[in-house]
């Protein structure tokens, strides 16, 4: 059983690191397995985004409002009034992109829906089958074990979410080369699929979310702003989708332990994670414009590598 302060912790941490492009979710696995509870690891990291999903939620309210085609009165009132006023123009309200493209609020609605449905599907396709494989790996962690036991399926866990940090940090680098810009309106239904099929790769641990959907979109030319928007919207759900599927899969299974968490446990985990990600997440996304986080990625990466092969040495030259 999981202590309750530990419990805590993991929460403060996704939090604190689900708007960073570092897989918030390899951390999480990281440190569930270094305390020895890789097998509900996957289970966990996951349950704990429910916190942050309410955050992105509260935040990103107004391309909510957009998709639900709800507007508040004062506003359309405020809108309606101005533009009669000073130009006549229709009322509806409109958004320009770079290369002057102007988009009414119903298709911008439009698109939204399109853009996260097959981003949405592509997800499905490509996350649940690599879902089952990872929690498979996690939960038998015990048949891959070397060297009578000095060298562990934790460990090897270990080194491959290390190896997939590093892949995302490259990653991040090479988007950012990426000059040409077009509004997230603009993508082709290809596009869309792309990013939702990168997305599904983050089941894996180490595979930031955050940062291989930014990065896809910025390789496709999408504006900066409009792939954090695009990004978090995507995460809305990303998130239910998989803590449905982990439901399901262990009322299959009969395994819904969630390493014994009791309720109030839970509880306290998604509002710890949702509060500290509500007040972090307009901080993040301005240091996200200003700090390349590819080399975060690398670095921490690099160090989860050379900690594990240091612990796996010392245990090799003792068995």
């Amino acid at each position: 059983m999981i202590a309750l302060w530990i419990v805590v912790v993991l929460a403060f941490v996704q939090g604190v690191l689900e708007w960073l492009p570092v897989s918030s979710e390899g951390q999480l696995v990281l440190i569930l397995t270094w305390i020895g509870e890789s097998e509900n690891a996957l289970a966990i990291a996951l349950f704990m985004h429910i916190g942050t999903l309410i955050a992105v939620i509260i935040r990103f309210r107004a391309d909510i409002f957009i998709l639900l085609g709800i507007r508040k009165k004062t506003k359309i009132a405020e809108e309606t009034s101005e533009k009669n006023t000073d130009t006549k123009e229709d009322p509806k309200e409109t958004n320009e992109s770079e290369n002057g493209q102007v988009y009414t609020e119903q298709e911008k609605q439009k698109i939204l829906w399109k853009f996260i449905l097959l981003a949405t599907l592509a997800t499905a396709v490509i996350g649940i089958p690599l879902y089952l494989l990872v929690k498979y790996v996690l939960q038998e962690g015990e048949l891959l074990e070397f060297a009578n036991g000095a060298v562990s399926g934790g460990d090897l866990i270990t080194i491959l979410i290390g190896v997939f940090l590093i892949g995302t940090g490259l990653f991040i680098l090479y988007s950012r080369k990426q000059t040409t810009r077009k509004s997230l309106y603009e993508m082709t239904t290809i596009e869309m699929l792309i990013v939702g099929a990168v997305q599904g790769l983050a089941i894996i641990p180490g595979v930031s979310r955050s940062g291989s959907t930014v990065g896809a979109m910025l390789v496709e030319g999408i504006e900066e702003e409009d792939t954090l928007r695009g990004s978090f919207l995507l995460s809305i759900p990303a998130v239910i989708g998989a803590n449905i599927l982990i439901i399901v899969i262990d009322l299959i299974l009969g395994d819904a332990s969630f390493a014994d968490i009791p309720w109030y446990g839970m509880i306290l985990a998604v509002v710890i994670s949702g509060v500290t990600g509500y007040f972090t997440i307009d901080l993040f996304l301005r240091l996200a414009k200003k700090i390349n986080f590819g080399w975060f990625c690398i670095t921490f990466g690099a160090l989860a590598l050379v900690i594990t092969l240091i612990m796996i040495i010392l245990a090799v030259t003792t068995v």
